[in-house]
């Protein structure tokens, strides 16, 4: 049986392999992979054109980054006396079955950002509460007198002196997905773990694993939004050579993995 399970993983390994059919598998998910690699604060994807796969490496060794602490103590004067204290963390190397490197070309709206207008005045006219409140949209009068120890319009003007700040946000142009402007190419590093329809928790901790051995490590800037991880996860499942009428369905595993951050393949 483990044999058989073996040549089923190394057929979907040769076929994940190929950069023509891995970039098919993985098309669907395109947005899907950006979104799990990046931070799109000011960015929103309005359509995937292509998704192509510029590297794949098999059997990629993942190192997780040893962390070494010492410390030395010496009390002084004499007489001397040290203490020596080290700690090293041997986490154990994670595989990689395929890692690919990705460009996504996509439409996406910005939102620039900015201020089109900054305007800031005293508040010194006036003579009421009612008045003093109507200034403000979002300040609790009532609880910041409280706070202050205010009661009357008199102790809120003599508090101290009241600015006004007045921001108006630039707008964004008008979206238009035909300006090339808005035609961006996106870099990803998807790594893709070969797993088994009757494991899935299998290969869900292998991701996680993988997960942990990336964090920390340097971040290559892809011009489009913040990247906030090093690899976008995939699962990739072969098709048994004996089904097990037991295993989960497809679509249960898919929304398993993608709740958790994973891409699912199923390969055939």
């Amino acid at each position: 049986m483990e044999d058989a399970m073996g040549v089923v993983q190394d057929r979907a390994l040769s076929q994940l392999a190929d950069p023509r059919a891995l970039a098919g598998l993985l098309t669907p998910h395109a947005q899907f992979l950006i979104e799990q690699s990046y931070e799109l604060e000011h960015e929103r994807i309005d359509s995937v054109k292509d998704l192509r796969v510029t590297t794949a490496r098999i059997a990629h060794l993942l190192l997780s980054p040893r962390i070494h602490q010492g410390s030395w103590s010496q009390i002084l004067p004499s007489p001397t006396r040290s203490d020596f204290r080290w700690e090293a963390d041997s986490s154990a190397p994670e595989w990689i079955d395929v890692l690919a490197e990705l460009e996504i070309d996509v439409v996406a709206q910005t939102d620039p950002g900015g201020l089109e207008s900054l305007v800031v005045r005293a508040l010194d006219d006036f003579s009421t509460l009612d008045e003093f409140r109507a200034q403000f949209r979002y300040l609790d009068v009532d609880a910041f007198m409280a706070a202050h120890g205010l009661t009357t319009v008199e102790d809120l003007r003599e508090a101290g002196e009241y600015l006004r700040m007045e921001a108006r946000l630039r707008r964004p142009p008008e979206f238009d997905p035909t300006h090339p402007a808005n035609s961006r190419t996106v870099p990803v590093t998807a790594a893709v773990l070969l797993g088994d329809v009757d494991d899935v928790l299998g290969v869900l901790r292998a991701a996680r694993r993988i997960g942990e051995a990336s964090r920390g490590r340097p971040l290559q800037p892809g011009g489009f939004g913040v990247r906030h991880t090093a690899h976008a996860l995939v699962a990739a499942f072969p098709k048994p050579s004996t089904p097990n009428p037991q295993a989960l369905p497809p679509a249960q595993i898919d929304a398993l993995l993608t709740g958790a951050g994973i891409a699912a393949l199923f390969l055939t």
